[in-house]
């Protein structure tokens, strides 16, 4: 898998999400498996963590966590969360929603935006994607795998 890319269509965004759930499966294990995700608004991070939890075989529909924070999922007895810290402004607000017990919950896949809004809370990743404006239809993608 290519570390850098561009993104120039929904259908690249799709192969992609396609691409990263397999390396997922590939590499998760006991532990719970974490997934930053960076970028500017509109660059895209909600698009594909709808695309790579429809990849991972979810065939409910996804939702944005903008407003509720956290969107639970559940495929084969095992747990995806997708979280968004957009309006989190406090990292004690981070216990009060209770990602610590998601974080320590085995074998869960979690996918967080804004991860940069926990203030130094969450330290550790397993997968960090960062998204960035390249024009209205195109965005920068770079991949960084934590071995």
């Amino acid at each position: 898998m290519k570390n850098k890319l561009t993104l120039s269509s929904l259908e690249d965004t799709k192969k992609l999400g396609q691409e990263l759930a397999k390396e997922i499966l590939k590499r998760k294990g006991e532990a719970a498996f974490v997934v930053f995700l960076d970028g500017d608004l509109g660059t895209g991070k909600t698009t594909l963590v709808k695309e790579i939890i429809f990849a991972l075989g979810v065939k409910e529909k996804v939702k944005s966590p903008t407003f509720t924070i956290i969107e639970p999922y559940e495929l084969n007895n095992e747990n995806i969360y997708h979280v968004d810290l957009y309006r989190i402004i406090d990292p004690t607000e981070l216990e009060i929603i209770g990602l610590r017990e998601y974080l320590n919950e085995s074998k869960a896949i979690i996918f967080i935006e804004w991860p940069e809004k926990s203030y130094g809370y969450l330290k550790k990743f397993d997968l960090k994607i960062s998204l960035k404006h390249l024009s209205e239809n195109e965005r920068k993608c770079r991949i960084e795998l934590n071995t």
